[in-house]
């Protein structure tokens, strides 16, 4: 395989085997013509990295020549052989692309180093240009915004797809952007452009109008930073579309949710006797049709909290509380579902005082997850049981096991309920019990904490979830899931 072509024009057969001979150790495909006119009919559609043209030829057709087959071979270096001083300032006079003048009788050493060094150049010319090609190619098909800058932000090569730059006469990216960015952000690119870290992600509202994701990318020239690459990715019409996604779902749920509590408020008044007492059968359908209720209000809950943690819509606002008043909070809300089965929660602490139970949480979040793991508890334990709740604090964090009766969970699933959405009827026989898995799991990641499970057929199952405990740095801006 060569490296290239090299074309050479010169009517003396002699010379054109002398040239061969020195060009060989290049390792370019040689053609050699005797003919310019043949030269520039059969190589016209053909890449020629080098011409070497011998003036010999003739003084008034050489340059014709050399211009006719520039219009074919753009950016192609020629190299002048002449053996007429005469002919040097015309040569060096001819303005059109890269060329060498060389006179004979000329040292072959000395020719084949400056060859080799104009093909070098011309090899390194032709990577720079396929590079171009490719980047104007990015920056001609691409929806998005890339912008080259200076290690100041000052732009030097941008596409103008959403900035629209050429009509700003600023040319400082920052600048440009204003008050469009947040203070905090400007901050944290502070911090950036000052850390390790190569990739920084943020997102403005641009001019009131756009939704832009921006992403900065440190550029380095011998591992020295020389600048950075800026990527805007408008996001307006994806936004939209998924604001009347989250229009439609908060409607559905909440229009399942009035009916379900309207109807467990009445169900509420029937079972407490309030529209007259009721006989031992009508208490057990109205206590189940209770239960049925508050389940499927705690279903809709889950499913509109997942679908809000799938799209980054889920807000954690942290503030100290007790955990034990959340996990009172959410036994009672579960009272039902416990006494039905006449089954009893005990609390283990190993609290020396009040203020050990005070932790940094969301109340709403924990309490969710607690009813979740509380359910699955009470669903699967059996009757008469106990669930037990171990409370402990260290140095580090506050811990939550929930440990129920039940008999376990197969092996073969294990491995894999704290990562699944939604867990098929099939290994759950309840519909959903996963789900409220899959939301804690979420919940307590937000809090900066870790959940875990153990099982066994003999001992039942343990939920243990783990909050951080330290004092939390003060923050306006709240942790999105």
């Amino acid at each position: 395989m060569t490296n290239g072509k090299i074309l050479i024009i010169n009517d003396s057969l002699i010379n054109q085997e002398l040239l061969e001979e020195t060009l060989a150790t290049f390792f370019y495909e040689i053609i050699s013509y005797s003919n310019p006119i043949d030269a520039l009919k059969k190589e016209k559609e053909t890449k020629v990295d080098l011409l070497i043209i011998d003036d010999i030829i003739s003084e008034n057709n050489i340059f014709n020549f050399a211009e006719k087959f520039l219009q074919d071979h753009k950016n192609t270096p020629i190299v002048f052989i002449s053996a007429y001083n005469k002919n040097e300032d015309k040569i060096k006079g001819f303005n059109l692309g890269s060329y060498v003048y060389i006179e004979k009788p000329f040292d072959i050493k000395t020719l084949r180093a400056q060859i080799q060094s104009i093909l070098k150049v011309k090899s390194l010319q032709d990577k720079l240009f396929e590079e171009k090609q490719k980047l104007d190619n990015i920056f001609e098909f691409s929806s998005n915004e890339i912008i080259l800058t200076d290690l100041n932000f000052n732009i030097i090569s941008n596409n103008n797809k959403i900035l629209n730059n050429n009509k700003n006469t600023e040319s400082n990216l920052l600048k440009i952007l204003g008050n469009d960015i947040e203070p905090y952000c400007l901050n944290e690119l502070k911090d950036f452009i000052n850390s390790s870290e190569n990739h920084f992600q943020f997102r403005l509202f641009l001019k009131q109008e756009k939704y832009v994701k921006t992403t900065i990318s440190k550029v380095k020239t011998d591992n020295k930073l020389s600048g950075y690459m800026i990527v805007m990715e408008d996001l307006t019409k994806e936004i939209e579309k998924q604001n009347i996604i989250n229009n439609f779902i908060e409607m559905l749920t909440h229009d399942l949710k009035t009916p379900v509590r309207a109807e467990k408020r009445a169900l509420k008044l029937l079972y407490e006797g309030c529209f007259g007492e009721l006989n031992k059968e009508q208490h057990e359908i109205v206590q189940e049709l209770l239960n049925s209720s508050r389940f499927m209000l705690r279903m809709t809950d889950n499913v509109l909290t997942r679908y809000k943690i799938e799209n980054g819509d889920c807000i954690i606002n942290k503030s100290k509380k007790s955990i034990l008043d959340s996990i009172q909070s959410s036994i009672y809300y579960l009272q039902y579902m416990i006494e039905s089965k006449n089954q009893k929660i005990i609390i283990h602490t190993n609290f020396k005082n009040n203020n050990d139970e005070i932790a940094q949480f969301d109340e709403t979040e924990i309490n969710r997850v607690l009813t979740n793991i509380l359910s699955n508890a009470s669903e699967f334990s059996p009757q008469n049981s106990n669930i037990e709740i171990f409370v402990n604090k260290n140095d580090k964090n506050i811990s939550v096991s929930i440990k129920d009766c039940g008999s376990g969970i197969p092996e073969n699933i294990l491995s894999s309920i704290l990562h699944e959405k939604i867990l098929s009827p099939k290994r759950f026989k309840k519909v959903g019990s996963g789900l409220g898995i899959y939301i804690s799991k979420k919940i307590i990641e937000a809090h900066g904490g870790k959940i875990e499970i153990k099982t066994s057929e003999k001992d039942g199952t343990i939920f243990t979830f783990y909050l951080p405990c330290e004092e939390l740095q003060k923050s306006e801006y709240p942790v999105s899931i």
